[in-house]
């Protein structure tokens, strides 16, 4: 197969893992609110295990197919050369087969957290170890980004920061379909108590996240100059405006759209702008996927 084609698949496969691993957070830190503040008239999917357990198989299927397409496009076989024994061998060996192994971990983590979510939500022990393993389960999948590719060479400082914005990001991003939900079920002073919270711990987050992110972007560059002459750098602006797009519907979200949650149309307006936010944080996913699949630092 032309290494085009095993390029495709393999920013493809990151994208699925991203937002699996995205919708696995977000309902970690929202989804379960749900459970208790939701209108009883209209109750909502996020109060089951369907959701969250697709999101987790959605994030394996993107880890397998993932590091099947590394060993493709090592292998220059065809569609057999990612199931070849001795490249697998190889692969697994690697730094890619070991982010591949702790993300199965972080997997079985979060999915044993979902398989909770059946059990009573009375049981105090039951609720400690589900988010246990949820915490686990992002702890691992963080991990997992700092074994493999640019930053995988760099301090630990370095790698710690790029878990930080890892996590936040999938937090960010993973949280935005709960909220988007949140319009349908739940009622006025609900909602309005769950937004404003959201915005305060975002206006904390999100900047530990545009810190972190900057930082390591340049520990990567290799001159301030990169950042226009170079493709990474390129890719590395768009991504930069897509992220002011996104910060700048958060911001109308908070002062704009929540206080007129009691207009007639309050709710549709705020639900079709959170609907463009998550269209604009899947393009902000595919263009980290190219940044860390296809385009690289030159330093």
């Amino acid at each position: 197969m032309d290494v085009f084609i095993w390029n495709t698949i393999i920013v493809l496969s990151k994208m699925a893992f991203y937002a699996g691993f995205a919708g696995v957070a977000g309902y970690a830190f929202l989804g379960q609110v749900f459970a208790h503040e939701q209108d009883p008239a209209r109750p909502g999917v996020l109060s089951g295990i369907c959701l969250p357990l697709s999101l987790v198989l959605l994030a394996f299927a993107g880890n397998a197919v993932w590091f099947f397409a590394n060993t493709g496009a090592m292998a220059e076989d065809g569609i057999g050369g990612a199931f070849d024994g001795f490249i697998l061998e190889i692969m697994w060996d690697s730094s890619i087969g070991e982010a591949t192994q702790v993300r199965v971990l972080g997997c079985l983590a979060a999915l044993g957290a979902v398989m909770l979510l059946a059990c009573s939500a009375k049981a105090t022990l039951v609720k400690w170890a589900r988010h246990c393993l949820f915490a686990a389960s992002l702890l691992m999948l963080a991990y997992s980004f700092t074994l493999v590719g640019h930053v995988s060479e760099l301090t630990a400082l370095e790698k710690a920061l790029l878990m930080v914005h890892v996590v936040v990001m999938a937090w960010w991003f993973g949280a935005l379909y709960p909220l988007k939900h949140a319009v349908e079920v739940l009622n006025d002073d609900g909602l309005i108590a769950l937004m404003n919270r959201f915005s305060r711990q975002a206006s904390v987050l999100v900047g530990a996240l545009l810190l972190a992110g900057t930082y390591l972007a340049f520990q990567l560059l290799s001159s301030p100059q990169a950042l226009f002459a170079s493709s990474y750098g390129q890719t590395l602006l768009i991504k930069l405006v897509l992220v002011l797009c996104i910060l700048a519907l958060a911001a109308r979200h908070k002062f704009i759209l929540v206080p007129r949650l009691n207009n007639p149309d309050g709710r549709a307006v705020l639900a079709n702008s959170i609907t463009l936010e998550m269209v604009i944080a899947g393009a902000i996913l595919a263009v980290t996927a190219c940044l860390t699949s296809v385009v690289g630092p030159t330093n």
